[in-house]
């Protein structure tokens, strides 16, 4: 009895037992991957908000108050803007602590805080429709808003500003050139008032005043650089009101400009054919009442633009050079002679017309010579053709051939050379450029826009629009795009066009 019972407990002692039928205690259970990240959830939110209201802090912008002796009808919600872009936002708008003025807080947006400089200007843009200013037009119908223009940007930062009741002047270009006119009187003009030439604006008025004895109205005005060398010392100025009635026995003729000059005035300038030096900062003109028939008539060649004075700086002047040379006439010996330009280049050679440096058929051997810059030089001993590089000689038909003369002894020291480097001896495309056409006196020199020049493969022929006397044959002609010498002008009688150096055959 006792045997089978032990027998039964060894049987079940030794059977398996099943171990995932027992549940386990709560806290040793495993969790699913992705309910473990529900516990991140709140943290992550909190690192998002923080994120966002540090943002939104951040592009608050900046606030500055700026202080007008009236509002003008401007609130909060209003704009301020620059260039267009609305770069800040009116908050409020309120009387000064004394009731005198007015305080506007304006909230500047993050990306253009740094306009707040000291030297930064701010006004009311409104609508302004005066004898002497007229602007603002565009919020007739539209709100009111703040303009500015901010100061340098190495200027410290600030917080409060002092606005101005009127848009500012603007200020001259560098560069610019100031002229003062004495006037009778001030005849409707203003600060911004446009100076014209030939209708196309080339300048402003700066300020006006009485002169110290009250005897005339200084207005003082600033020519912009680029236009800087169409004012010469005989140029005339007269005051433009922006209209003109005329009566006659043909009828009625109303002349009339932009609204702007019929209210705020205008100065028109004119240049004469002989253009005469250029002038400097500070120089004075006479403004008169009206122009005479005689300016309306002028029509100069004149170059411009930034720079040109500089670039035509570096251009030496050509030298006078005579060819002379004897003839034999009923018997008798006669003494010719040809007068022209030529340009020493530095490599002592000058290059000329073909009739410079060759007498005629008729000149008695041995009596030809060349006088330039206080030397006389005969042929073979003193100097000789070069005919290279790019040069060959024509038939003596073609006098107008630029050539080249290598000379013997080199030129006196004084004497300013060009770099033969900077001669086009190379064959040109057949597109004409702008040239200049180099004096003796560089302000002098004559400009000649690309639209007169006509190319017929060998020479550039001269509209006969532009006024060129035959004193200026024989000068070198210099190209504004390449800066080298490109050729020499040929004048003589009704003939006028351009010899390019490398046009020979």
């Amino acid at each position: 009895m006792s045997s089978q019972a032990s027998h039964s407990s060894s049987e079940q002692s030794a059977a398996p037992v099943d171990t995932a039928s027992i549940p386990l205690p709560l806290e040793v259970r495993s969790t699913p991957v992705s309910q473990r990240w529900i516990w991140g959830l709140p943290l992550v939110c909190s690192l998002l908000s923080v994120g966002l209201f540090v943002s939104a802090w951040i592009d608050r912008g900046h606030v500055i108050t700026i202080e007008f002796m009236d509002g003008h009808g401007i609130k909060p919600e209003d704009r301020l803007k620059h260039k267009g872009i609305d770069i800040g936002t009116v908050e409020r708008v309120e009387l000064g602590t004394d009731l005198s003025k007015v305080q506007i807080t304006v909230r500047i947006q993050g990306h253009a805080k740094s306009i707040a400089k000291e030297g930064s200007r701010f006004w009311i843009v409104r609508p302004q429709i005066t004898p002497n200013t007229i602007a603002g037009l565009e919020t007739v119908i539209g709100a009111k808003y703040l303009a500015m223009e901010p100061g340098s940007l190495d200027a410290p930062s600030k917080t409060n500003f002092i606005g101005l009741e009127n848009p500012p002047t603007s200020a001259p270009l560098p560069g610019s050139l100031e002229l003062v006119l004495d006037s009778p009187s001030r005849r409707g003009l203003a600060p911004s008032a446009p100076i014209q030439f030939r209708g196309y604006k080339i300048g402003q008025v700066i300020d006006l005043g009485l002169s110290s004895d009250a005897r005339s109205v200084q207005v003082r005005c600033s020519i912009d650089p680029e236009f800087r060398d169409l004012v010469r010392k005989g140029s005339k100025f007269w005051n433009r009101s922006g209209w003109r009635l005329e009566i006659g026995l043909t009828g009625v003729e109303i002349e009339a400009e932009t609204i702007h000059q019929m209210l705020a005035g205008g100065i028109e300038m004119a240049t004469p054919d002989g253009a005469g030096e250029t002038v400097s900062t500070g120089h004075r003109f006479e403004l008169h009442d009206r122009p005479e028939s005689e300016w309306m008539s002028w029509s100069p060649s004149l170059g411009f633009g930034v720079g040109r004075s500089e670039l035509l700086g570096r251009v030496p002047p050509p030298q006078r050079i005579a060819l002379r040379w004897q003839e034999r006439r009923f018997g008798f010996r006669t003494n010719e002679q040809r007068l022209g330009w030529c340009l020493p280049l530095d490599d002592q050679t000058l290059l000329c017309f073909q009739e410079q440096a060759v007498a005629p058929e008729e000149a008695l051997a041995g009596t030809s010579l060349i006088e330039i810059v206080g030397q006389s030089l005969r042929e073979q001993t003193d100097f000789v053709l070069a005919m290279e590089p790019g040069i060959k000689l024509n038939p003596m038909s073609d006098t107008s051939q630029v050539v080249r003369i290598r000379l013997t002894n080199p030129l006196p020291k004084a004497i300013p050379l060009w770099p033969a480097s900077r001669v086009q001896f190379e064959p040109m495309p057949v597109t004409v450029q702008n040239v200049v056409i180099i004096r003796d006196r560089v302000q002098a020199s004559i400009n000649i826009d690309a639209s007169r020049l006509t190319d017929d493969g060998k020479r550039w022929l001269i509209d006969e629009s532009v006024d060129l006397n035959e004193d200026l044959h024989g000068l070198p002609v210099f190209d504004i795009e390449t800066q080298k010498v490109i050729g020499f002008l040929h004048r003589s009688g009704t003939e006028r066009w351009i010899s390019l150096v490398a046009a020979g055959e």
